[in-house]
């Protein structure tokens, strides 16, 4: 029982965070949105979006690994990094940002048997985004 109620306030604080970074992005300066989210970053998965954006695809798995983040955390990062790329512009970053969010989704798929209908629709976004703008996905 400790245990549900640890998952459902985790689950509860990463929809309050997920949600006033959306907020942050509509309404307010880039630079605190952007001071927001790293601050996220820094207290909940102990990284900077900085270091996020320079890690290449194999780099970005490992640290996934390593630090062995549960599945509610997983989604929240993925949420945030997704919302992070919007608009999606053909750029190597909203691509390379793009890449990581997939990443984090067949963590999610594989590792912790998590599967929604929002992370397919996402998923599903995304390579219609590849492939209109790479021709690759």
């Amino acid at each position: 029982m400790m245990q549900r109620d640890y998952m459902l306030n985790e689950a509860r604080k990463m929809a309050l965070l997920l949600a006033k970074l959306m907020g942050l992005k509509t309404e307010s300066s880039d630079e605190e949105y952007q001071q927001y989210f790293n601050s996220i970053l820094q207290d909940e998965y102990n990284t900077e979006l900085e270091e996020l954006l320079k890690a290449s695809e194999a780099d970005f798995s490992a640290m996934l690994n390593e630090r062995a983040y549960s599945a509610e955390k997983l989604n929240a990062l993925s949420q945030m990094l997704y919302v992070f790329a919007e608009p999606f512009n053909a750029d190597e970053q909203t691509a390379s940002i793009l890449k990581k969010v997939l990443a984090i989704f067949d963590a999610l798929e594989t590792e912790h048997h998590y599967e929604s209908f929002d992370n397919l629709n996402k998923r599903n976004h995304i390579y219609s985004f590849f492939k209109a703008n790479y021709e690759r996905i």
